[in-house]
């Protein structure tokens, strides 16, 4: 029984492993048909890498810079793919910041340690190397000669890494290229050239720059209107002015006017009330431009002398006497021409002056008296107080005592301090020097009272003050010409100018 058992799983697995090498065969058979049949059905098909045309550099611009500069290097073949394209300055890696896609350039910035050398650009296992690129430090200034200018003045720029070759060095004014003269690597002389504008004045070299700060002075070219009344709008044109308004001083014949608008090129100011006829200025920082053509005042000026000599006289602060008939005026100094019993008394000085044609209502400007040197003898200040005498028409002086003190006087008063030495030489004895500060306030006062009529007189009185009211002598202070009949010409003139 166990005999039959045994032979019969021997049987069995001798069946199993027969069917198996059977279905193998299968197998095979049915694979290699196949084969057969794809082999017979398709072509041959093989995978061959696409071959890469060899790149080349052909130039760098700029060729000479500092760190952080942007070059572009131009070449053949580059990769479209930015990071495919290893870019080195002198062994030193680069950041590729843009590859066009046609692979004619890429932009690279120059990396932080690159030293002066060959620039190289690999790509795969393939690099090639390119021009030399030159590490050099961008230009600095450190000083100017001169921080303004006309132009045609000559600047001397100090600083460093300039250039020793002219034209490596491009120097502009507000972007108007200068004239470099002379040159080093430390120092430039330039030209400042017409057109100039006030700005930045900029150093470049090998592409890199610094600037500062320059002001060119101002031109004046034109202004309008050419006549005209305090308190009128004046437009100025020109160049160079400053957009801030408080930094353009402008004067009228010296008198300061505001300056209500601005720009680089047009000045909007306003007539001040002391201005008289004469050129405009202009001045910023030091620097001054003067107009061709002058502004008239449209107004009227009167120049009125002493008429006798009754009309220039000294009361003595004394006793009141009065000298009528002094032939020269003691400013703040002692005078002898008073009676002997008086001693050397200090005068207080009156001057009238008659037909002052001003009608009423008008506005005045400007007013002084000129005076002519008699004396250079006197050396010390002086200081006199100067008041009208309030009233519509001054009466004449009379040689009744206190005559001058006795009337009254304005509300309004100036004060002259004369501090200046007088010469009597031709020429020199009837200047600035001899002339009165503006008297507008004390006529002002005058022609409104209401009594006032076109041709009445005024009167004006200088008292001493301050050190002069205790002067030490009788030659300290200046002396004055009174009315002379052989020379008019010396005698004392009220000047006015005033609009209607």
């Amino acid at each position: 029984m166990s005999l039959e058992v045994k032979n019969y799983k021997t049987l069995k697995m001798k069946k199993i492993n027969i069917n198996s090498k059977i279905v193998m065969i299968v197998l095979f058979t049915i694979t290699g048909l196949t084969s057969t049949l794809s082999c017979e059905d398709e072509p041959d098909f093989r995978i061959i890498p696409e071959e890469r045309l060899a790149h080349s550099v052909i130039a760098i611009s700029p060729d000479l810079s500092d760190i952080g500069t942007t070059v572009v290097i131009t070449g053949v073949n580059f990769s479209g793919v930015r990071g495919n394209n290893r870019v080195s300055f002198n062994g030193t890696p680069a950041i590729v910041e843009e590859a066009n896609q046609d692979g004619t350039a890429l932009t690279v910035t120059v990396p932080e340690g690159a030293t002066t050398g060959t620039i190289s650009v690999a790509i795969g296992q393939t690099t090639v190397l390119g021009p030399n690129f030159n590490v050099v430090g961008a230009p600095v200034i450190t000083d100017l000669s001169v921080t303004g200018g006309f132009p045609g003045d000559t600047v001397v720029i100090t600083g460093d890494n300039f250039s020793s070759n002219l034209p490596d060095n491009i120097v502009a004014f507000g972007g108007i290229v200068a004239e470099v003269t002379a040159a080093t690597i430390t120092e430039l002389i330039v030209t400042i050239p017409d057109g100039a504008l006030s700005g930045d004045l900029t150093v470049t070299v090998f592409g890199q720059a610094d600037d500062n700060d320059f002001t060119i002075a101002p031109a004046i070219t034109s202004f309008d209107p050419r006549i005209g009344v305090p308190g009128d709008t004046v437009t100025i044109t020109g160049t160079n002015f400053s957009t801030v308004a408080s930094q353009n001083t402008v004067t009228f014949n010296g008198a300061e006017a505001e300056v209500t608008s601005a720009s680089t090129t047009q000045l909007i100011v306003e007539v001040p009330a002391t201005a008289a006829d004469g050129p405009l200025t202009v001045e910023i920082e030091g620097l001054l431009a003067t107009s061709v053509d002058e502004f008239m005042i449209d107004a009227t000026t009167l120049l009125i002398p002493i008429a006798v000599e009754e009309d220039d006289v000294e009361e003595s602060t004394v006793n009141g006497q009065m000298n009528l008939t002094s032939g020269d005026l003691e400013l703040g100094e002692l005078d002898t021409g008073f009676s002997p019993d008086d001693g050397d008394g200090l005068p207080t000085i009156g001057l009238r002056f008659i037909n002052v044609d001003i009608p009423q209502g008008a506005t005045v400007i400007a007013s002084n008296i000129q005076f002519t040197a008699d004396s250079s003898n006197g050396t010390e200040p002086v200081e006199l107080t100067i008041y009208g005498e309030a009233v519509g028409n001054a009466l004449p002086y009379t040689d009744t005592a206190f005559d001058l003190s006795t009337r009254t006087q304005t509300a309004a008063s100036v004060v002259w301090t004369i501090t200046e030495e007088w010469s009597t030489s031709s020429g020199e004895d009837k200047t600035d020097a001899q002339r009165t500060v503006d008297l507008s306030s004390i006529v002002q006062e005058i022609i409104d009272s209401p009594d006032w009529t076109p041709g009445n007189s005024i009167n004006f009185f200088m008292v001493a003050t301050g050190a002069s009211a205790t002067p030490s002598g009788t030659s300290v202070g200046r002396e004055a010409e009174g009315f002379s009949d052989s020379n008019p010409n010396d005698t004392p003139e009220f000047t006015v100018t005033f609009i209607q």
